[in-house]
Parts: structure tokens; C-alpha cells; sequence
């Protein structure tokens, strides 16, 4: 719901929160686990049990994972272990879970908060589609650094609007409910055996205790009885104060065989499918993840809670890459020895990719809460911080000579057929000359203040249950993105011999040569006698500014066994979007300058949930609520961004609308013993204002060097959009069978999502009609599956993953779209609990060693295929 831009208005309505049957239960779970319904942020416990309750009692529809769930399986990062989770499908890059869609809607216009803070992203230039600049790399955050996780589909008033999917809720280890002291440590190391590397090691520790003070000195608390009866006066609490310090530490050796193609576009047949360029890559990843924090707490009495927080969490990574390139192909005709080839000639290339980049997140809050009988206040200052840094990213290029060259797509696939002539030896390191060097280094800053205050009143217009709550809430972000670029003297055009070892032959499942392994060491060395200076690139700057003032009331109360939650929330965007913009005069003299461009709008996010308690474990519900997706940073900006090389120009569109959506939810839930669940629900949201990528192929500009043609990329919005869906989530163990057989158990859900949206109009399209498609990043299925054993100590669980394919990026026509390919993942988790202090465990992943694939329009025009093979780890795990 949009109100004129530049009011300032905070809003208000009624509403009404039923908790039913379980009001009371709520009002347990909260005490159990740190929260309160008056919180803004409701955080995860660490129990499986007491995950299930919270989300059972919860006002909205949401899925709680607690750590103890975490802990079975062998995910990284969060995003692995968000992928697990219905509704939620996983975007992984080089071996990894990254981003992840809720219900399919584009990772740039989901919420994310850890720890109730926003959580802001690293890389605005990553790999997510839709190419926005805002969703978060959820593979900063190991899973040792969280102590469970709430995905909220639908939004209440207290939270941010953001969220057109949902919300994602990444919770810290907290130090409310430390009743004693303890120590959690888990050391681990493995193997991943496709480039042969040692690792991943792991090695985490977390450790609490709660305490105080009296006439003997330092108290410490030993179970959930205070050593001494309260004491009189506002410090009652004879141990007030508790605290909790984690570290972890989880480090890779991801090796990634790769092959990559690029087609001709234009031809019919049977030239319509013939190749311009492949890329045979070979990578070799270094990823340290760490995460370090602390939180203390001081509860001085029943009614008074003060808690200051600090956590940071990310990875620095080394990537070295080495390519075998086949450039600049002719295809000259139709290969008389094979039907399904083509014959021609080509340029091969051997290059290097040397980087090293730092991704850091970095949370910090202090905040409390105040009980005055059923009056409540709670409040929060933070601040919240990405950064990424590319500390370097060298390229070197060597070129060969063009040589005759065959190649066949079709009879071998999916791994092509090349052929050279006798005598041509693509190892041989003499063939290829050094023709460029290049360096830059990035360096992007997105840091936030927020604060925040919540006051829930009881106002008894209906009935005694009756609740009024009002808050504000301020976020004040700056985002900026600076890159410098190395100047070097002309290269000499020195052979490859000097600056190479053997080549990696055979690779990629034995199938090719990676020709000659470039020596980085030796480049940096040549590079550093060539370097002149750094300079600025303004193309690629940006200096943004987006601050957000919110006001929200909702009221609550319980009327038998039905509820409503109906309340309203407004958000007052007031932002400065800067870059440098270039512009062309008639003579083609092109000029820059830096322009900000200021952007105000307000909206209001109203809501109704419903909730009926069937009986105490059978609920159901329903949902309006509303969202917001802001223009991606990416795609608001003034710049223009140009590739000679790929002759491609990007432009943003300072004149994009927010996406705004309508949602609609219907939940049937049926709670079983031991943390077990059978749920349906039904989702509808209707977007308006979607934000698409517009796209142009062979058109002239005058930032075309020589008058070339080239593809010119912008965005825009279209009217309308949705993504219409169900979710069924099904966990039991079976207890009722006999023992031994009574620990078997399975855990699954499945998500479908019908998607449209106009992605080419008639009059930019290739066949001149109306195009539509899925929306950019929907799966229109996702699945979980595993099948447990949980008794005597033995923990075991085969888990199976599948994301169907999904609309990466638009490529100017449906047929030029590219598309990330299905993909299922097998993981085998594995524990033994020698005692109540050891655990030994054992894990392997990918064990179909299943690829990362894309392909452009069809199958057939595959143009990335990445394997990783299998990791294995295992390792011990204490708890005192």
C-alpha cells in the first residue's frame, strides 16, 4: 500500500493475536527459551522439542531449526542448513550453498536478521539471480556460530517489512538461559579427494557460565536453583549476570573441475547450436570461515533484562584458477568425418586467475527489556557490517596460434569431442606468449545503525487477554563500492615455458588436459617489475545512502479458540543513490561525473493472522500480510558499467518502483510426539512493480569501441507477478515400533511453486510475442528427504535434496535465457554418543557427486557444468 511520497505519517490499527488452547503454553515456552511475546525478535532454542513448541505457539506461520537438528547433518554454513527447511531452496556455487529462495522468490528480496539485527550482504556483485546487490551469502556464517534458525513466511507489524518471500532469523548462542557452566567443543578433519586435498577441519568452542557477587566474593551457578534465596532490592538476583564466548573455525580445500561453453546465436541450422569459445577450468579454493562472539547478560530481577552482544563471523578465500581456452572459433562447416561435428579452426589460450578476497560480517547490539506488571518495554541500539575486500585479483593471459580444430557437442555429451591436428600438443608450454597482465582490488563497505523501541500494553476491550503494542524503529545504512585498478608497463612477449610447471592431464573425469599449470608465484614476480600505479575505476563506484524511519501498532487478544492479529506498519524510505554516470556527445567524446540521485517514498504493510487451535494439537491458520522489495543497489544506480571484451554495457534505472506484495497463507498443522509434524499450507503473493532485467542483443552504442555491436542490459518494472504454491512437511519418529527398531524415524517436505511474470514484451522479444516465464530464482520444486536412526546413542541419517531448475538470468529471449539445471544432493550423517561428554561423528557429502549445471534456453546449449566429488570429514565432539 503506497502513500505519497515525502509524507511522514506513522500508522495505526487494530488487531488481535490468538494463542488459543496453548496461550498458556506459550507463555512456558517463552520463559524456557529467553523470549517473551512482548519480543520483538523471537529467537531459536537450542532443543529440537522446544524448537517444535515455539513454532507451534507462534502468532505467525514460521519453521524453527534448532541447533540440536543443525547437528545432524554435514552442512558448512547456514545456507546448507537453511536448504534443509520447507519452502527453502538452496543456490550453491563452487561446491557450497550461498543464497537461498524462500518459495521461490528471489534471494535480493528476502529479510535476513541475526540475532534480530538486520543482516546485511558482503558482495553486492555476487552470483545470486536477479542480479539486485541485496541478498545475503549465508556461507559467511558457519553452522558452529548459530544455535538454530526461524523462517518466518509471514510478517507480523514488529518486524521489518523487507521480506517478499519471507524472513530468515539466524540466531546467536544467547547467554539468557546459561543455568550453569559449560563447554562445547567439536574438532574435526577430513578429505576431498578430487584434487586430491586434505580437510575440511573444523574446530569449535563455546563456553558460558552465569554469576554474581556476595560478601565472600564471585558466585557461580551451578543448575537451575540460584546458590542463595533473592536478596531485597533491585538487584535480587544473587547471580545476575551470565555470559557466553564462541569461536569457530571451519576451513576448506574446495576443488572444482569445470567446463564452460558460449554459442553463436544466430544461424539456422545446423549452424544454429555451433560454439564461439570453451573454457576448461581447473580451481583450487583455500576458504578459512571463521567466527568469533560473545554475548553477557544482566538480569537483576524477575522483571528487568539487559544483554550487550558482539559477533563476527566470514572467510578469506585463495583462488587460484587454471584455463585451458579455446577462443575465437570459426566454424567453417559440418565435419565430413562425423555427422554430429563441425569443423573450423580456434585460438587455444592457457590463463591464470590468482585472487584472495575477504567476506566479514560483523553484529553488535545491547539493548533490554522492563517489566512493570503486564505493562512491557523493550528496546535495542546495533550495528550491523559487511564488507568485502578483494585483497587481489591477478589475471594473466598467454595466447597460441590459431590451429585447426574440430568438435562435437552431441555424440559424447555431456563431455564434447575436440580434435587438432597430429603433432598439435596443447601441453606444450613453447606454443603460447604472454598478451596481457592485469590486476585490481575491491574494496565495499555496507554498514548500518538501527534502534528500536516495542511497549505492549493490556487494554481489556474484549476480554482480559487483550494486548495493544506500539514501536518504532530506526535503520541508518551507507553502502559503498570502491575499486582500483593496476597500471603496468607493456608485458614482454615472453613464453609460457618461464612461467609454467606440467600440465594437469588427464582432468575432468579423465576426459581433457588442462594444459601447462601457470606458475602465480612467477607472474607476481613479473608483475611487480611492470607495475606503474593504481587507479580509480568510477565505473564501478557507488556511494549510496538508504535510511529507513518505521512506526507500527497491532493489538492482540484470545476469544476462545480463535484469534486475529491485525495490525499495521509503515516505512519511510529516504535514500541517496550515487555513481558516476557517463554520457556521449554527437562527436563521440565521452565524459563522466558523479551524480547522487535522492529518493523518498512511504508505504504501509497492514496484516491479519488468524489462528484457530482445532484442538491442542491441531492448528490452524490463515494470513494476509504485506511486503516490501527495494530496488536492488545494482539496479537503482545511475552507472553505466561496460565490458569491451564481452562488448556488453549495464545500465541502472534510476526511475525503479519497489516491488510491493499482497500474501495470502492457509496452514494446517498437526503436532506429533518427539518433535514430529504433519503440515499443509497454501500461499499465494501478488507483486506489483517487479523488477526485471530488459535486455537488448546487437544494438550500436557509442560506448562501443570501433562501432561494434554489442547487448545492453537495464531494468525496469512490470505491473504484475506472483507465485502461487503449497508446502507439506511431514517428521515422525516412530516410537510405537519395538526396540531396537523404535529410533527409525523420516523427516521431509516438499514445496511446488507455480510462477509468471512478462519477461519479454512483443516489441523487444525474438518472435515478436508476449514471452512469460518463471519468476527470476524459482524452483517450481524443492524437496527433503531423510530417513534417521536416533537410540542408544546411535545417530545416523541419509538425506536426499532436490531443487528443480530455475530462471538464473534473462538473456534478451527466452531461448538466450540461462538456466540453472535440477540438481539432487546425498549426504550421509553420522554420531556415536560414547558418554554424556564424548561424541564421535562421521560425515560424507555429495555422494552422487552431483554437478553444478547451467545451460542457455535448452538442454542441449549446456553452457557450465562444475563437479566437486565427494568430502568426507569426522571428528569428536565434548560437552562439560
Amino acid at each position: 500500500m503506497r502513500i505519497k511520497s515525502g509524507a511522514v505519517a506513522l500508522m495505526s490499527s487494530a488487531s488481535v493475536l490468538a494463542l488459543g488452547s496453548n496461550a498458556l503454553a506459550a507463555d512456558e515456552t517463552a520463559a524456557d527459551t529467553g523470549s517473551s511475546v512482548t519480543e520483538v525478535v523471537v529467537t531459536a532454542p537450542r532443543q529440537e522439542v522446544k524448537a517444535r513448541v515455539l513454532q507451534m505457539t507462534a502468532p505467525n506461520l514460521i519453521t524453527v531449526q534448532s541447533a540440536e537438528t543443525l547437528q545432524k547433518y554435514p552442512d558448512f554454513n547456514a545456507a546448507e542448513a537453511l536448504g534443509r527447511l520447507p519452502g527453502i531452496s538452496l543456490s550453491a556455487d563452487t561446491g557450497e550453498g550461498r543464497f537461498v529462495q524462500i518459495r521461490g522468490i528471489d534471494a535480493n528480496l528476502d529479510g535476513a536478521t541475526y540475532g534480530g539485527v538486520p543482516l546485511l550482504n558482503t558482495n553486492p556483485g555476487g552470483t545470486a539471480s536477479g542480479g539486485g546487490g541485496r541478498a545475503v551469502e549465508y556461507d559467511t556464517i558457519p553452522t558452529g556460530a548459530i544455535d538454530g534458525i526461524i523462517v518466518s513466511y509471514t510478517l507480523l507489524p514488529d518486524h521489518e517489512a523487507e521480506g517478499l518471500g519471507g524472513s530468515i532469523e539466524l540466531t546467536p548462542r544467547k547467554a539468557t538461559n546459561v543455568t550453569k557452566p559449560f563447554l562445547d567443543a567439536t574438532l574435526g578433519w577430513g578429505y576431498e579427494p578430487l584434487h586430491d586435498h586434505t580437510g575440511p577441519f573444523e574446530a569449535d568452542v563455546a563456553l558460558g557460565a552465569r554469576f554474581g557477587f556476595d560478601d565472600k566474593g564471585l558466585v557461580i551457578q551451578n543448575g537451575e536453583e540460584a546458590p542463595s534465596p533473592p536478596r531485597a532490592g533491585f538487584i535480587s538476583n544473587p547471580t545476575p549476570f551470565s555470559f557466553v564466548l564462541t569461536f569457530s573455525r571451519k576451513d576448506d580445500r574446495r576443488a572444482v573441475d569445470d567446463l564452460e561453453e558460449s554459442y553463436n546465436d544466430k544461424g539456422s541450422p545446423p549452424f544454429d547450436n555451433t560454439v564461439k569459445q570453451y573454457d576448461l577450468r581447473y580451481y583450487d579454493y583455500h576458504r578459512r570461515r571463521f567466527s568469533y562472539g560473545g554475548e553477557l547478560d544482566f538480569q537483576p530481577n524477575e522483571d528487568h533484562t539487559y544483554y550487550a552482544r558482539l559477533d563476527v563471523a566470514g572467510y578469506t578465500e585463495a583462488q587460484k584458477k587454471n584455463f585451458l581456452l579455446f577462443r575465437k572459433i570459426q566454424t567453417t562447416g559440418v565435419d565430413p568425418a562425423d555427422a554430429n561435428g563441425f569443423t573450423g579452426s580456434t585460438i587455444p589460450w592457457v590463463t591464470l586467475t590468482d585472487e584472495e578476497e575477504v567476506h566479514r560480517n560483523t553484529v553488535a547490539a545491547i539493548g533490554g527489556e522492563d517489566h512493570w506488571g503486564n505493562v512491557a518495554l523493550d528496546y535495542h541500539g546495533a550495528y550491523s557490517r559487511a564488507t568485502f575486500h578483494v585483497r587481489r585479483n591477478i589475471s594473466g593471459q598467454f595466447q597460441g596460434s590459431r590451429v585447426p580444430f574440430t568438435y562435437d557437442q552431441v555424440s559424447a555429451a555431456p563431455y564434447p569431442i575436440f580434435g587438432f591436428p597430429a603433432g598439435t600438443n596443447l601441453n606444450d608450454a613453447s606454443m603460447y606468449t604472454l598478451s596481457s597482465l592485469s590486476n585490481n582490488h575491491t574494496y565495499d563497505v555496507d554498514e548500518e545503525y538501527s534502534g528500536g523501541v516495542n511497549l505492549t500494553v493490556p487494554v481489556h476491550l474484549v476480554n482480559d487477554n487483550d494486548r495493544v503494542k506500539v514501536g518504532g524503529e530506526v535503520r541508518l545504512r551507507d553502502k559503498s563500492i570502491t575499486e582500483f585498478d593496476d597500471n603496468f608497463a607493456t608485458p614482454p612477449a615472453v613464453s609460457l615455458t618461464g612461467f609454467s610447471g606440467p600440465a594437469i592431464a588427464p582432468y575432468y573425469n579423465g576426459h581433457y588436459t588442462n594444459g601447462p599449470v601457470i606458475n602465480r608465484y612467477a607472474v607476481r614476480a613479473l608483475m611487480g617489475t611492470l607495475f606503474q600505479s593504481s587507479t580509480f575505476n568510477p565505473g564501478s563506484y557507488q556511494k549510496d545512502t538508504e535510511n529507513i524511519y518505521a512506526g507500527y501498532v497491532q493489538y492482540s487478544t484470545t476469544i476462545g479458540k480463535l484469534g486475529v492479529l491485525a495490525g499495521v506498519r509503515v516505512e519511510d524510505t529516504e535514500a541517496n543513490y550515487g555513481a558516476y554516470e557517463f554520457l556521449t556527445d554527437p562527436l563521440g567524446n565521452t565524459t563522466q561525473s558523479f551524480v547522487a540521485r535522492p529518493v523518498s517514498y512511504v508505504d504501509a504493510f497492514p496484516t491479519v493472522q488468524l489462528r484457530y487451535d482445532v484442538r491442542p494439537d491441531v492448528i490452524a491458520r490463515f494470513t494476509y500480510s504485506t511486503g516490501i522489495g527495494r530496488p536492488g543497489f545494482n539496479q537503482n544506480t545511475a552507472a553505466t558499467t561496460v565490458d569491451q571484451s564481452q562488448n556488453t554495457i549495464t545500465r541502472g534505472n534510476p526511475n525503479l518502483k519497489p516491488i510491493t506484495g499482497d500474501n495470502f497463507d492457509l496452514s494446517l498443522e498437526y503436532y506429533l510426539p518427539n518433535a514430529g509434524i504433519v503440515q499443509i499450507a497454501l500461499f499465494d503473493k501478488e507483486f506489483s512493480n517487479y523488477i526485471v532485467p530488459r535486455i537488448q542483443n546487437g544494438v550500436n552504442d557509442p560506448l562501443f569501441i570501433n562501432g561494434q555491436t554489442g547487448t545492453i542490459t537495464t531494468f525496469a518494472n512490470v505491473s504484475s507477478a506472483y507465485a502461487r504454491g503449497l508446502t507439506v512437511t511431514y517428521h515422525q519418529k516412530f516410537a510405537w515400533l519395538p526396540k531396537p527398531l523404535y529410533g527409525f524415524g523420516i523427516e521431509g517436505n516438499l514445496t511446488y511453486v507455480d510462477s509468471r511474470i512478462l519477461e519479454y514484451d512483443a516489441a523487444t522479444s525474438m518472435t515478436g510475442l508476449n514471452e512469460y516465464g518463471l519468476l527470476p530464482g524459482t524452483s517450481p520444486i524443492t524437496w527433503n528427504l531423510a530417513a534417521f536412526y536416533e537410540a542408544y546413542g546411535i545417530n545416523v541419517r541419509l538425506s536426499g535434496e532436490y531443487i528443480s531448475h530455475s530462471l538464473f538470468g534473462l538473456g534478451g529471449d527466452k531461448a538466450l535465457d540461462t538456466i540453472q539445471d535440477s540438481r539432487f544432493l546425498l549426504d550421509l550423517s553420522s554420531s556415536y554418543q560414547v558418554n554424556k561428554t564424548w561424541t564421535v561423528y562421521f560425515n560424507a557429502k555429495n555422494l552422487t557427486n552431483q554437478p553444478l549445471r547451467y545451460y542457455e534456453g535448452s538442454v542441449n546449449r549446456p553452457i557450465q557444468r562444475e563437479f566437486y566429488d565427494i568430502t568426507l570429514e569426522g571428528g569428536v565432539r565434548a560437552h562439560f
